[in-house]
């Protein structure tokens, strides 16, 4: 197979819902705890738990144009909770948890092929990912022994032009099973959690690469972890989470500009540890698990969006 290419950037100001959820064709395999990457033609969904608990190889792309999937070579190992982004043609994968914890290794997809990338300098997992600058930013998330979590407080940063060593960054406030986004040349880390889902947060912290440290910005209008988020131009959308209620179906976008939040129609299936991931103008919500805790689901769901001036 050839390599992945990475989506052109939609540039619109800001976004404005168009109708509601559709259903998009189901994920061929029911998985949960997964991490997504938009490339140029598709959504990869990377790894993530089977409904018997074992962690998943697999990587599969859907194309929006044929509501179809492909299956790209499965990743070197099994892994939940990872990090994923693309940039420039290539499908980048970092940490998440091994049969054995929290993994080290990195690998790139390029030209049909998954290639080693520097180790990591500790195991992580349960963070978020994004590319800036030709960057690659893994934030937040849970470090440590097996027997021990900690709470990362610096992002590692690979430039992927030369991809000799990972380099630390100023990190958000700690928490893990936080949503990350990059938008208007910033990242954005969205609530989250300091331990289980009775202590999800409703911060939401932006960071230009260079600035000395992260900004506060506009709170969630609801505490929310194991969620996920996506950009579109000026606007960011969190999907889904888990709390003790429940799975969480509310989703709010926000705007940029104007550092606020609206409510915009709810998620049909309410799920965690889902896939979303923004593509040709929609919000993509694919796989995780429909209640708290270990859950797999192969729904693929996505809400139009329309460009506002």
């Amino acid at each position: 197979m050839g390599s992945l290419r990475v989506a052109i950037a939609f540039t619109a100001v800001g976004v404005a819902v168009a109708g509601g959820w559709r259903d998009e064709a189901s994920l061929p395999l029911a998985r949960g705890e997964v991490a997504a990457a938009t490339t140029y033609d598709g959504i990869a969904v990377i790894g993530g738990f089977m409904a018997d608990g074992r962690s998943s190889r697999r990587v599969d792309v859907y194309s929006p144009a044929t509501r179809r999937w492909r299956r790209l070579p499965d990743l070197p190992r099994a892994l939940n909770h990872t990090f994923a982004a693309a940039w420039r043609g290539k499908l980048y994968v970092a940490g998440g948890y091994g049969e054995a914890g929290r993994v080290r290794t990195a690998w790139v997809f390029d030209a049909g092929r998954w290639r080693p990338l520097p180790r990591l300098p500790y195991g992580l997992a349960a963070g978020g990912a994004a590319v800036l600058g030709g960057r690659l930013y893994l934030v937040g998330g849970v470090a440590g022994p097996p027997d021990r979590s900690l709470l990362v407080p610096r992002a590692l940063v690979l430039d992927l032009a030369h991809p000799l060593r990972w380099r630390f960054a100023p990190g958000p406030a700690r928490r893990e099973h936080l949503a990350i986004a990059a938008a208007a040349g910033s990242i954005y880390a969205i609530g989250g959690r300091s331990a289980g889902y009775d202590t999800n947060s409703k911060l939401v912290q932006s960071w230009r690469p260079g600035n000395p440290g992260w900004q506060t910005k506009a709170p969630l209008p609801e505490a929310r972890g194991g969620a996920g988020a996506a950009a579109i131009g000026g606007t960011i959308v969190s999907v889904g989470g888990e709390a003790p209620a429940g799975t969480i179906g509310t989703v709010f976008a926000y705007d940029v500009a104007d550092n606020a939040w609206r409510r915009v129609a709810n998620l049909p299936t309410p799920r965690h540890g889902l896939a979303v991931a923004a593509f040709g103008g929609r919000i993509f919500a694919i796989g995780g698990g429909r209640s708290p805790g270990l859950g797999v689901s192969d729904v693929s769901e996505s809400l139009a969006l329309d460009a506002r001036g």
